[in-house]
């Protein structure tokens, strides 16, 4: 009759066969194997949980943790794209007040009654000359962006002979969201280079060299000059309007440098592993695996011996 490896003993106590001695000396050591390649994952990646299944509460606040870095970095695409436009709006409006400034000048100058026809014809070259470098601050561009063409940014705003080509309805501000603030940026060739009238900075200045050569200082002074003047200032209106863009850009790429500090240590206290522990758990297990074999091997040999006997 065949034994079972279980059966009882006279007085209750349980048989404890070869097998089972050998069973549970594979299963120790099987266990013992599991911790040692968890504790070595731990080590190499650096992560105290890699997966759900290692902490699913730690899991999914590393992973909320995790997205919200990500939100924060498209943030901070956004706001450095708006800042690229908002230091170049600074610039290049600085460039156009003086040029304006510098046609002022020379508009008054040309005004004065007392110009030979030798200093209008001088006069009425440079303003050609402030002509063709307004067209080109115009049609500035950052990459492939022309900066002044608003919602067709991909037109050049101003033709070789100063002619306006940007439709109306493009004459719009740009927007960008960052931490629920909207920005709203962009100075058009509308904003920069046009009157209320419809004239513009190009044709003012056609008109100006015109009065300089056919000597009509009224027409230059009451006209021409006042024009500029108008379009001066409402390049310092627009430059005052940089500036309280560039200073909520300023304040919005601060925050965001600030949570990406913090939600970046916390997601390190939530995910790293602690390596000085794992090191010491690691050898610790090492330990207690020698130790199974050293006891298997043991077991398992003496039993072989007594077969074999």
């Amino acid at each position: 009759m065949e034994v079972s490896e279980c059966d009882e003993k006279e007085g209750g106590t349980m048989r404890i066969t070869n097998n089972m001695i050998s069973d549970r000396s594979l299963f120790n050591i099987q266990q013992s194997l599991n911790r040692i390649a968890k504790l070595n994952d731990k080590l190499s990646s650096g992560k105290e949980v890699q997966y759900p299944s290692d902490d699913a509460v730690i899991a999914t606040r590393a992973s909320n943790i995790s997205s919200r870095l990500r939100e924060l970095e498209q943030y901070k695409r956004n706001v450095d794209h708006v800042n690229n436009f908002v230091q170049s709006y600074d610039t290049t409006l600085q460039e156009l007040s003086s040029v304006y400034q510098r046609i002022k000048e020379l508009m008054v100058e040309g005004a004065n009654g007392t110009n030979s026809v030798d200093e209008r014809n001088a006069i009425a070259t440079e303003l050609k000359a402030l002509k063709e470098h307004l067209v080109e601050i115009a049609n500035t561009r950052i990459g492939d962006e022309y900066i002044f063409g608003g919602a067709r940014s991909d037109l050049k705003p101003v033709d070789e002979n100063g002619n306006i080509v940007t439709p109306m309805e493009a004459d719009v501000k740009r927007k960008v969201n960052a931490l629920g603030y909207s920005i709203s940026y962009g100075v058009t060739v509308y904003d920069a280079f046009t009157l209320n009238n419809g004239k513009t900075a190009f044709s003012t200045i056609d008109d100006a060299i015109n009065a300089l050569y056919q000597g009509d200082e009224k027409k230059l002074s009451e006209i021409s000059l006042k024009e500029i003047g108008v379009l001066a200032n409402s390049v310092m209106e627009q430059f005052a309007n940089v500036g309280s863009t560039s200073r909520m850009v300023e304040m919005i790429s601060s925050r965001i440098d600030d949570l990406q500090v913090f939600n970046t240590e916390y997601l390190s206290k939530e995910q790293d592993a602690d390596l000085t522990k794992v090191l010491t758990d690691l050898s610790m297990q090492q330990s207690v695996l020698n130790a199974a074999l050293k006891s298997a091997s043991m077991a398992i040999q003496k039993t072989l011996v007594d077969f074999i006997g």
